[in-house]
């Protein structure tokens, strides 16, 4: 062959040869952009699928519900109020619902004058007493309720007790906790929220913050965070007006 020619194809496969590298690197970086985004991907849907549950607008920071005069007394140099009476109740629960047939106006009393605001931690920790886990949909519904207003959310708390159901049957539909929103001055499309456990997540996060701080039975009644003894509805009264 002559000495041109094998020059030539010498050349032209060094070219080829070049080219081929250029082709491999263009190759491996297009899977490297692709196994990138692919992470990327997968990273975002991980992370979208652990996002924090849906907040009630009407929770506080301590994830309560703040029931509470407006001319309720605060602490000196304060902005909070002075007596905070904690309570954390399940509507599955009998004893929370003696707990309100016996306490209740003593509360309501105390929360309208003025001496004392209310924070309600609705959990779900008896889920296990009904057959649709009752707990978590009373909860949740009040959560949709709430989200019109703490009166409203007080006048279905009062009816949730009232209609308590009997542990260890299914526990009221969610058209029926729909109605006993709606009697209770909520909107019409609170229906959407409660049949879709809008907050139902939240319930849960909610309830297992609470079993880590040893609170693992309902109700539990806390006077300024301090446990307090429910004697009499009197004692109750004694105790909260005590505070200076």
């Amino acid at each position: 062959m002559p000495k041109t020619a094998r020059t030539q194809l010498n050349t032209l496969a060094a070219a080829e040869h070049r080219r081929s590298i250029w082709v491999r690197i263009g190759v491996t970086a297009a899977l490297v952009a692709f196994a990138l985004i692919v992470g990327i991907i997968v990273i975002a849907s991980r992370d979208s699928s652990t996002q924090t549950a849906a907040e009630p607008t009407s929770v506080t920071e301590t994830g309560a519900l703040r029931a509470a005069s407006p001319n309720v007394e605060l602490a000196e140099g304060a902005r909070s109020p002075k007596r905070v009476l904690t309570i954390y109740e399940d509507f599955q629960c009998p004893v929370c619902k003696n707990f309100e047939a016996t306490f209740g106006s003593n509360l309501d009393e105390l929360r309208t004058s003025g001496i004392a605001a209310i924070d309600y931690h609705p959990i779900a920790i008896l889920d296990r007493m009904s057959s649709t886990d009752y707990s978590t949909r009373a909860a949740n519904a009040s959560l949709c309720v709430a989200d019109s207003s703490i009166d409203t959310w007080l006048g279905f708390h009062s009816a949730a007790y009232e209609q308590q159901p009997a542990e260890g049957g299914s526990g009221l539909t969610d058209e029926e906790l729909t109605d006993m929103a709606v009697a209770a001055g909520a909107p019409d499309t609170v229906q959407d929220c409660i049949t879709g456990g809008h907050y139902a997540d939240w319930v849960g996060d909610s309830t297992r913050s609470v079993l880590e701080t040893n609170i693992n039975a309902t109700p539990t009644v806390l006077l300024n965070g301090e446990p307090l003894d429910l004697s009499t509805p009197a004692a109750l009264d004694a105790a909260v007006r005590a505070i200076p």
